[in-house]
């Protein structure tokens, strides 16, 4: 029998009883030891601690970075696709003006103009306008006062009137107009007819006159030919 004093040997396998107050002590410590080791540097580590707010702000601003470097390339490459075809289509607009002035200047230089257009007898009185009404029955276009030929109407008129004048215009009672159309090409001539307002008829069947009318380039030519009746004149407008 042993005292209460020798000391029980321990057979090999068997081990020690622990109290519950250690067991819990020991489960205790362990995690604060392993948090405390996660934290903090220690004698075997020499890697600095780093934080979770570091490294959001470093991919962070890596991000930012990428984005503005995304967008000035997408800017770049979107102002060269744009660019270059406005280039191109201005460049051929203009190309085409020109080509188009061009034309038109060696057009208009090359048009073969009639002889009427260069030999012409030049009228510049302002009495057969048909805003003229000062006097009436003071001028006739007849055989006597009016010789056949080509006329090109100027300063106060360029043109015959095209609508009926109004009794006592262009100084007569019986006022011409022009009942016809003018050649719209350089160079070409049509005929129409000039009627002569009597006593309100608008165009009197006794006197109806055939003329022709020259397009010379920025004027017009008219072959007219004396009245047969006096009081009878031709009247122009602007």
């Amino acid at each position: 029998m042993r005292t209460s004093n020798e000391v029980v040997p321990v057979s090999q396998g068997f081990s020690p009883i622990r109290s519950q107050y250690s067991l819990v002590d020991e489960r205790q410590v362990q995690p604060i030891q392993q948090r405390t080791y996660q934290a903090w540097m220690t004698d075997t580590s020499q890697e600095p601690f780093i934080s979770t707010s570091t490294i959001i702000e470093t991919k962070s601003g890596s991000f930012k970075k990428y984005v503005t470097t995304k967008c000035i390339m997408s800017l770049l490459i979107g102002f060269i696709i744009c660019g270059i075809p406005l280039a191109v289509m201005s460049a051929l607009y203009a190309q085409k003006k020109t080509s188009s002035s061009s034309s038109s200047d060696s057009s208009s230089s090359s048009v073969s103009l009639p002889s009427q257009c260069t030999s012409y007898i030049s009228n510049s009185d302002s009495t057969r306008l048909t805003t003229y009404t000062s006097c009436i029955n003071c001028f006739s276009d007849t055989s006597g006062t009016f010789t056949a030929g080509w006329y090109r109407f100027m300063n106060t008129g360029t043109r015959l009137a095209t609508t009926p004048p109004s009794y006592g215009s262009c100084g007569v009672s019986y006022p011409a107009w022009y009942n016809g159309t003018f050649p719209s090409t350089a160079g070409s001539s049509v005929t129409g007819t000039v009627c002569v307002q009597w006593s309100g008829n608008l165009c009197h069947s006794s006197y109806i006159t055939t003329i022709s009318v020259t397009n010379c380039n920025g004027y017009y030519v008219f072959y007219l030919i004396p009245m047969t009746t006096t009081g009878i004149r031709y009247c122009t407008t602007s």
